[in-house]
């Protein structure tokens, strides 16, 4: 059944009249009569009762009616999702350094194999990510959730662990995992204090009764992983960055604490351009 032909049985409806109806819709009477006809047959029903003023509902026509309108309203909001996402030639995506090295080139090159450009914006914090997404900067962001508002559109699309990182040599490179109680006195590498993997583990340890021993603040991640690896100190980075860790001189070992993960989320002003990207970002 032609969904012109639900839309041409509403207007009649409205208009509580063929001949209305079909100047409404720009159509000849007989066409809109067969239109009509058309969904009676299909149903098996009469769905009008017609007289020389015009047409009303039969009680057939009036439960018809009731039932067809929430799916017309439904397949209407979907053809104009689909015209909106049709649309969408370039999207500007914001995220972090982590997740533009090691998560996003694969997600861009298909997107650009379907004549979509995608431009990237990278920043060391969530927080800047989501302010340049409410100033409408960015089309959408990739970033931890501790910076989502409910009232922007999100969906999370993976949760993963933080893993230490030590040189060869360091006493805990041979343990299967590590607790906090395990890095409680050694020197630590980090980001500055805005950075969220440095916020997190800081206030995991100080609720365990530790004092972080914050040895550096570098605000380059190669870098860090370089001092670590010269000996300085340990550092922290999601399993994402570890599993693409390729300096030799660097051991990654899991952190045996639960709380020490991170959600990774995406953000988008516009719901369309959020649920067209969400089947290319989610990770398997």
């Amino acid at each position: 059944m032609n969904i012109e032909f639900i839309e041409g049985f509403l207007e009649t409806v409205n208009q509580k009249s063929i001949a209305k109806a079909s100047q409404k819709l720009q159509i000849s009477h007989p066409a809109l009569s067969k239109q009509i006809r058309s969904i009676e047959a299909y149903f098996g029903v009469t769905l009008f009762k017609r007289s020389s003023t015009g047409v009303e509902l039969t009680e057939v026509g009036k439960t018809f009616y009731n039932r067809i309108v929430p799916v017309f309203t439904e397949i209407s909001s979907i053809k104009t999702d689909m015209v909106n996402v049709n649309n969408i030639q370039m999207i500007n995506l914001g995220t972090l350094p982590s997740l533009a090295a090691n998560y996003l080139p694969e997600v861009i090159f298909e997107l650009k194999n379907k004549n979509i450009e995608v431009k990237v914006t990278i920043r060391n914090t969530s927080m800047e990510l989501y302010q340049m997404l409410k100033c409408g900067e960015l089309d959408g962001a990739v970033l931890q959730k501790d910076a989502v508002h409910s009232s922007i559109w999100n969906a999370d699309l993976f949760i993963e662990p933080y893993y230490a990182v030590v040189y060869p040599t360091h006493r805990l490179s041979k343990y299967p995992s590590v607790t906090l109680h395990d890095i409680a006195n050694e020197p630590l590498i980090l980001n500055p204090p805005d950075c969220s993997i440095r916020r997190l583990l800081t206030s995991l340890m100080l609720e365990e009764g530790l004092h972080p021993q914050i040895e550096t603040e570098v605000c380059f991640n190669d870098f860090i992983l370089g001092y670590v690896a010269a000996g300085a100190g340990i550092t922290f980075v999601p399993k994402i960055v570890s599993e693409h860790i390729v300096n030799h001189s660097l051991v990654s070992i899991p952190l045996n604490d639960a709380r020490a993960r991170r959600t990774i989320s995406l953000l988008s002003q516009s719901e369309d351009i959020g649920k067209f990207l969400r089947p290319y970002l989610r990770k398997a």
